[in-house]
């Protein structure tokens, strides 16, 4: 029976039953990892966590920006906020649809053909206080954000050329010989 070998964490070999490549469950004999990244739907992408909720138009802006950049924090938080007015306004203090389950129905514990339980759920949003944590959260933003351009100010456009002015210098005449010390 074929011993893994891999080196534990004590620094002795692994004493484990080995798979057929040779390692064991543990250390990497029951998974080799994906054989093909362009056909995994589960992988993730960049922005695909939030892109299927977002407009072309959002998905547009999101595309150029860098989560962790105050700058690009407040952009996404700012867009956020656009969102939550725009259903604030569309739905105000009304009931909305929460979730809804659907599964079949069943009488004295046998389903019934063609028939459905549908249970909904609907509940009034508190938008203004959606509103309001969107807003203290750009409010934190900006804060952060002035404090970081007051530490590290833009990097100023490097200087091109740099032009000096003599003022009161002397001429030739007044110029030392090459002979005397100075």
């Amino acid at each position: 029976m074929a011993r893994c070998g891999a080196k534990t964490r004590s620094g002795q070999a692994c004493q484990a039953q080995a798979m057929p490549n040779g390692r064991c469950r543990m250390h990497g004999g029951s998974s080799t990892g994906p054989k093909d990244l362009s056909g995994n739907k589960n992988a993730a992408k960049p922005g695909s966590i939030y892109s299927q909720f977002l407009t072309d138009e959002e998905n547009d802006l999101l595309a150029s920006i860098e989560l962790g950049r105050v700058d690009d924090e407040l952009r996404l938080t700012r867009i956020r906020l656009m969102r939550a007015l725009a259903r604030e306004n569309e739905f105000g203090n009304t009931l909305e649809l929460d979730s809804e389950k659907v599964e079949p129905l069943e009488l004295d514990g046998k389903a019934v053909e063609g028939a459905e339980k549908v249970t909904r759920t609907s509940k009034v949003r508190d938008y203004a206080q959606l509103i309001d944590r969107l807003t203290a959260r750009i409010e934190s933003l900006e804060r952060t954000r002035a404090e970081l351009l007051k530490t590290n100010p833009p990097e100023q456009p490097p200087v091109a050329k740099i032009e000096i002015e003599v003022v009161g210098g002397r001429t030739d005449a007044q110029a030392p010989d090459d002979g005397a010390a100075g």
